[in-house]
């Protein structure tokens, strides 16, 4: 009877023992587990952090990115009127501007790039063609409009939305010279004993 009872205990003691070996497996990895689960959530973190912090870098890059010049400068020109014209101008000078079309920016300064030469003798020819009259106008309506058509053409895309005609000089002819200065020289004047200057009539 003793010894039923102390292989009984026995039985009871190496149950417990593996009740107890059970209990502490089981906490052992759960505490692996939890260590792992901590871990994937700093990781991720960290990467949520990482991609944060790129992406404003990249916004704040892009936005402080110098936009390009919507005005792209052609270089000066020069205007020579034929010696047999009797126009008001005899020559000019200017610089030459044009601002693009948004839709076709970026290819329009790419083949303003590949046909630069190319154009630049397109605008001279055009120059050489003009007239004295051309430039009469204060605006240069016609002129701006003639030179529009000869670099879109030379680019081969509609993609001048505007023609800037700046530091502009002009040279008056000699024609132009000699009436002006008969015009103020056919004025008759005197000076009076008062000292002031009186037109003759």
């Amino acid at each position: 009877m003793a010894d039923e009872e102390s292989q009984n205990s026995r039985n009871d003691q190496s149950e417990l023992d593996q009740e107890s070996s059970k209990s502490s497996g089981k906490k052992a990895f759960l505490a692996r587990f939890l260590t792992i689960k901590r871990l994937a959530v700093i990781m991720g973190g960290l990467i949520v952090l990482q991609m944060g912090v790129y992406i404003v870098y990249k916004w704040s890059t892009t936005s402080s990115t110098v936009q390009p010049n919507p005005e792209v400068s052609l270089g000066e020109f020069q205007f020579e009127a034929d010696r047999g014209e009797t126009g008001r101008i005899a020559a000019a000078e200017f610089s030459l501007h044009i601002a693009l079309l948004d839709h076709v920016d970026k290819a329009a300064r790419k083949r303003l790039f590949i046909r630069k030469f190319r154009l630049q003798q397109g605008i001279e020819e055009l120059l050489r063609q003009a007239h004295s009259s051309d430039f009469d106008d204060p605006n240069l309506g016609d002129l701006k409009r003639q030179l529009q058509e000869q670099i879109n053409e030379t680019l081969g895309i509609r993609a001048i939305a505007d023609v800037i005609i700046t530091d502009l000089k002009l040279e008056p002819s000699d024609h132009e010279s000699s009436s002006a200065g008969q015009t103020t020289e056919s004025v008759p004047w005197t000076e009076g004993s008062d000292g002031l200057t009186r037109i003759i009539h």
